[in-house]
């Protein structure tokens, strides 16, 4: 049994026994591996990550006898302000220089003069006193209500090609421009994630709403598969994420 594994037990143990347990942020790729195992369990299983469309969530164990947990009890949700425009990493770098650790916080949502995050609720006050700067860009932090995260939009680019098959590397090779040689390097590196799970299988079979992520390169999603071309070739359209 994996160390996450091990631990989640622990958190259903404590719900069966006290009515809730919750864990700190997950990855996309840990909440599924926790999803897939504890299908039977005794304890109830949720997961929640503040925003709508969420990739980090916490996985909430309760026990299905007792009453209903506070969403409170989860998170605490902040707005930060700034002038001049920041981006993701230049706001997690400044909470890890705080000393933050990634995973009790969420997700991070972006916009030109503003930016909202989650993360664990014994962490709001600390946060928004203590962050003042990301970089050189002066940053004001308040506490705000969950009811005032917005949602995550999936902001995508859209891109139409024909792929030869629905083997994976040709698939990457449409969507991101690349050469086969190169996206072999690639895959073979374990640079090469679909749906969250790392990939070495060039030959793997993609289905729609494929989500594939290349480190260093950014992520697309096989959005549809069309028919076939007079030559063969499958039509297939992407949506490149911004």
């Amino acid at each position: 049994m994996s160390f996450l594994i091990a631990h989640m037990e622990d958190f259903a143990d404590r719900a069966l026994a006290t009515g809730f347990a919750a864990s700190k942020f997950l990855t996309p790729a840990e909440a599924k591996l926790v999803r897939d195992y504890f299908k039977y369990k005794r304890a109830n299983l949720s997961f929640n990550g503040g925003f709508g469309r969420a990739e980090r969530v916490r996985a909430v164990f309760t026990n299905p006898d007792w009453g209903e947990f506070e969403h409170s009890d989860l998170f605490s949700a902040l707005r930060l302000k700034y002038r001049d425009p920041l981006t993701h990493r230049d706001i997690l770098g400044a909470l890890m220089a705080l000393g933050i650790a990634r995973d009790t916080v969420g997700d991070i949502v972006c916009e030109s003069q503003s930016a909202y995050l989650v993360c664990l609720p014994e962490l709001g006050g600390y946060i928004a006193e203590n962050l003042t700067k990301a970089g050189r860009v002066g940053v004001s932090v308040s506490e705000i209500g969950l009811d005032e995260l917005p949602d995550k939009q999936e902001n995508l680019a859209i891109k139409t090609d024909t792929v030869a098959s629905l083997r994976l590397d040709a698939v990457l090779c449409a969507a991101f421009g690349l050469p086969r040689s190169k996206v072999a390097l690639l895959i073979s590196a374990g640079r090469v994630n679909v749906d969250h799970q790392p990939c070495t299988q060039p030959a793997k079979e993609l289905n729609e709403g494929a989500l594939l992520s290349v480190r260093g390169l950014g992520r697309v999603k096989l959005l549809e598969i069309g028919g076939e071309s007079r030559k063969g070739r499958i039509f297939v359209s992407f949506g490149v994420y911004e």
